[in-house]
């Protein structure tokens, strides 16, 4: 049943959720994909319905987020049909993002051309419009990027970031401006600052932030090698280094966000890995890892079956095992998810990740949907805490393992199909799996008679058709089951021929499968 919204969006501040995610071009994409990296992105694919993220708490597509998606998934590569996907749908809409008529919205036009790059499109006519001059124009005699709407100006270094990443790569004559005004927001302790403005482009160590320090990084590394770049970049790398909490790897963002959180953590973790501080940036996918919803965290709570996705801090991810991911979360936990996709490739395991280390059986046969069963894993440690649950979320409950190691669990049987059921350790990696075959409790046979009439004291051949491969039979007749402890054959038939007895009139013969009300009927009368 689909839970009610009782819970308002967690707060948070749009400097760290509007950080555009750090773009990494499709030939840099990196096939050393990690299981949190790839269950992260399974997650959040999950979430694009036709080529777009849809926000149903305030009725909008939402293309940031939609192309922040686009480029995780073109930077850790095997989702092409996907990045595929967003692209056709970006070019069906691309107006109602970047501007038409006198609107004109200067980050979006350069987050736009950026993503249709790593997509591998035609950037000079993609849904109708030539990207890199679109971007171009955006850009003034200073350098700086700039909107033109009625709304007023709200360019920023995000878009001025994405801004020089396509220009440039692109190789337009107005990357060069454009990287110079980008250089100009660099704080005199070596963060960016978020905001410019037309005439003041001097910045102080007090407004700098992580999120537009670690896109300008991004967006300046491929200009790596000329003295200007390479000196903001060095400064930016040591600011970001002297952010990171020494305890745990984390960061935080800017005002509004100043606690530690995933988002944050995520795109300084990806800066910091292409400025070769790979133990920094492994020290920060971890704590993300630490954030993300696994089978085994997720056990008995409202998260179950959102595995992969990422939480923004302790307290969303408490929300949410009690509530779940609801609508009004749901945008905090696609944009938390979204930057750790990348930042989840330097995760570093220190634990071996065995395969499975203990036994689950289960019920060797048919088993009704919503029938008790009961499951038993050996091999685990002596109270030893485990996790069961089944992929549709019938399943999912906690417990330890007795003395000997055992557990033996009790549960509903889940919906009708082959379903898996697994049983976690304390790790997710220490595993047992087993299959019920789940039969639905509502089944009509076809049941048929080789005659329709019989005399008293016959006999008649009753078959049934449909029941699963080798079902439990029973066949009931005269108010008594007349055979037992058989099964159908391979392919769900049965026939069986039995005497009729001397009663005359309308009769039935009942071909019940492993419960009652999976059955068949057939009629015949018995005559003198």
């Amino acid at each position: 049943m689909k839970k009610s919204l009782r819970r308002g969006l967690v707060a948070t501040a749009a400097t760290a959720l509007g950080a555009g995610l750090l773009a990494v071009p499709a030939a840099q994409a990196d096939t050393s994909r990690t299981p949190q990296t790839v269950n992260a992105a399974d997650w959040l694919s999950g979430q694009v319905v036709d080529g777009v993220l849809y926000n149903e708490q305030f009725d909008f597509v939402d293309w940031g987020l939609t192309l922040d998606t686009l480029l995780a998934l073109d930077a850790v590569g095997g989702y092409n049909a996907k990045v595929a996907d967003i692209a056709d749908a970006l070019a069906d809409d691309l107006g109602s993002y970047i501007g038409t008529g006198g609107e004109s919205y200067a980050g979006s036009t350069a987050k736009a051309l950026v993503a249709v790059q790593a997509a591998d499109r035609n950037t000079a006519d993609f849904g109708g419009t030539d990207l890199v001059a679109a971007t171009e124009a955006r850009v003034d005699g200073t350098g700086r990027l700039a909107d033109e709407s009625a709304f007023g100006n709200f360019a920023n270094v995000f878009g001025q970031a994405f801004a020089v990443k396509g220009l440039h790569a692109a190789g337009s004559g107005e990357a060069a401006s454009a990287t110079a005004f980008l250089l100009q927001q660099q704080c005199a302790d070596g963060g960016f600052r978020l905001d410019f403005t037309a005439t003041d482009t001097s910045c102080s160590g007090d407004d700098a932030q992580t999120d537009s320090t670690a896109i300008a990084v991004d967006a300046l590394l491929p200009q790596r090698g000329t003295q200007a770049v390479d000196t903001a970049l060095d400064e930016a790398e040591a600011w970001l280094s002297g952010q990171q909490d020494a305890s745990t790897g984390a960061f935080a963002g800017g005002p509004g966000t100043e606690t530690a959180n995933t988002n944050s953590t995520a795109v300084a973790a990806v800066a910091l890995e292409k400025l070769g501080e790979e133990q920094a940036a492994a020290d920060a996918a971890a704590w993300i890892a630490q954030r993300q919803v696994t089978a085994y965290s997720a056990c008995g709570t409202e998260l179950d079956g959102q595995f992969g996705a990422v939480g923004y801090d302790d307290a969303a991810i408490a929300t949410a095992e009690d509530d779940g991911i609801e609508v009004e979360t749901a945008d905090q936990w696609r944009r938390a998810t979204a930057p750790a996709i990348t930042a989840l490739q330097s995760y570093d395991d220190p634990t071996p990740r065995p395969k499975a280390t203990f036994t689950v059986t289960a019920p060797s046969g048919y088993v009704a949907a919503g029938a008790p069963v009961t499951l038993t894993a050996t091999g685990l440690a002596n109270g030893e805490r485990y996790c069961v649950y089944s992929v549709d979320g019938s399943i999912a409950r906690a417990g330890k393992a007795d003395a000997d190691g055992v557990a033996t669990i009790s549960a509903t049987a889940p919906s009708p199909g082959v379903r898996p059921v697994y049983v976690y350790g304390e790790r997710d990696a220490r595993q047992g799996e087993a299959s019920l075959r789940v039969l639905t409790t509502t089944k009509r046979f076809v049941a048929t008679t080789n005659v329709k009439t019989v005399k008293r004291n016959g006999r008649i051949r009753v078959s049934a058709r449909g029941l699963a491969s080798r079902e439990p039979v029973r066949i009931g007749y005269g108010g008594k089951y007349i055979l037992e402890n058989v099964n159908a054959r391979a392919d769900g038939t049965i026939d069986y021929t039995f005497p009729v007895g001397s009663s005359t009139g309308k009769k039935n013969v009942y071909v019940r499968g492993i419960v009652n009300t999976r059955q068949g009927i057939a009629s015949f009368t018995v005559v003198k």
